[in-house]
């Protein structure tokens, strides 16, 4: 039997700054000391720009000082003096904030971890891509062949079926399987393999499942298409890795209608192709049956009896 993981794919906007001030040592000396400074006509040169400065850099033990609020203002930054607190405050305004809270969108509160959240640079708000997404209720996807990031559709027009929110699923689906919750949506040892032929390119894009070896749930699940979408396609059909004499059928329903239902597929026929209309579709369920050599059919949220195994792929799931 094939064994199975769930891709989890979390992008978030981060930047870190880091500052280096003239040497690696702190002092918290206090008081008055004469030192012996040297001067030496020095010119302090900030991004390629001399800034002029009234009050004059100089040289004491070996190392060269310059006036904060001289080098602050070439930064664009501006400085501070807390003599309460005998500080120095520098506040770049160009620095990067995490910020942290909601997003709002119409109204609507949409909570991220700060990982995932949003990030103020140079004055500009840069917000997740998967934050945007969620927002605008729409699917998103990250083609790892290009590390480009696409919302609402893929390079080619399509998105895959996977990366819309999982708003249920029941049976095996539900179960923990390789460390994921979910459908599984890829192959840990090897691509799914139909009739000897091979998918690759399937990985990561489809809705697979293995039957655990007792009482297996038969499952389901049920993606938001919010009615944006009207071309669903992919491929069906029984994994080379099924070790019974089953056969397994693919059901599609859009907002509780059926819309598509396969053939009943055995090991060794070819993957059937699935082109199904989900115009105005919002809500879209797939789910699998199986029928066992004795003629007996299991459909979702049904369990199945002990020993039998199969493992249904379908492969290459998108909308358009």
């Amino acid at each position: 039997m094939k064994s199975f993981y769930k891709f989890v794919s979390t992008y978030a906007t981060g930047l870190l700054i880091g500052a280096t001030v003239f040497g690696g040592i702190t002092y918290a000396s206090t008081g008055v000391q004469l030192i012996d400074a040297h001067f030496a006509n020095i010119h302090i040169n900030v991004n390629g720009k001399t800034i002029p400065t009234q009050a004059e850099p100089f040289i004491y033990n070996s190392n060269v000082y310059v006036p904060v609020s001289t080098i602050s203002h070439g930064l664009g930054a501006s400085v501070k003096w807390d003599g309460a607190k005998h500080q120095v405050i520098i506040s770049d305004k160009n620095a990067p904030q995490l910020q942290t809270g909601a997003l709002e969108y119409y109204g609507t509160p949409i909570f991220w971890y700060p990982q995932t959240h949003s990030v103020l640079y140079q004055n500009q708000l840069y917000i997740s891509p998967i934050a945007l997404a969620t927002m605008l209720n729409k699917p998103f996807y990250l083609d790892p062949k290009t590390d480009n990031f696409y919302i609402g559709s893929g390079p080619d027009g399509h998105m895959p079926l996977v990366d819309f929110t999982d708003v249920r699923d029941y049976g095996d689906f539900a179960k923990y399987v390789g460390g994921g919750i979910g459908p599984m949506t890829g192959w840990s040892d090897g691509p799914a393999k139909i009739a000897g032929t091979a998918y690759p390119s399937a990985n990561g894009q489809s809705i697979v499942w293995a039957s655990l070896s007792k009482g297996s749930v038969v499952p389901g699940v049920t993606y938001n298409l919010n009615g944006n979408f009207s071309n669903l396609s992919g491929l069906f059909g029984v994994d080379d890795a099924s070790q019974n004499n089953t056969k397994l059928q693919l059901t599609i329903s859009g907002d509780g209608k059926v819309l598509y239902q396969s053939p009943w597929m055995a090991k060794g026929q070819q993957a059937t192709p699935v082109v199904v209309d989900v115009t105005n579709t919002k809500m879209l369920n797939v789910s699998f049956s199986v029928q066992t050599a004795s003629g007996a059919v299991f459909t979702e949220g049904q369990a199945l009896p002990n020993g039998i195994s199969v493992d249904a792929d379908f492969l290459n799931v998108s909308v358009q």
